[in-house]
């Protein structure tokens, strides 16, 4: 067993450029960006919602206010991850 290559060192680099390129693996990364989307903004929205209830104000201000600034959190995470990615790509 000694013998025996480790996992990182049978794969040669066309093959790791390969399982980068992969389409399902594409898939699986710019799903997982939307769904961390979608918990940022709802979170922000129901954490909103949850102290805006506390202080009994009867407008929803803190609710839109604090679920804009989850959305731009959001979008700026996106943004972010969208330049790694790319960023990524070039470098090979």
């Amino acid at each position: 067993m000694s013998d025996e290559k480790s996992t990182e060192e049978e794969f040669s680099k066309e093959d790791q450029e390969n399982f980068e390129k992969n389409g399902l693996r594409q898939y699986g990364v710019y799903s997982a960006i939307v769904f961390q989307m979608l918990a940022t903004m709802g979170l922000a929205f129901w954490g909103g919602k949850k102290i805006n209830d506390h202080f009994e104000i009867e407008r929803n201000l803190l609710t839109i206010a604090i679920g804009f600034l989850g959305m731009g959190l959001a979008f700026y995470n996106l943004l972010h991850q969208l330049k790694n990615i790319r960023n990524n790509e070039n470098k090979k």
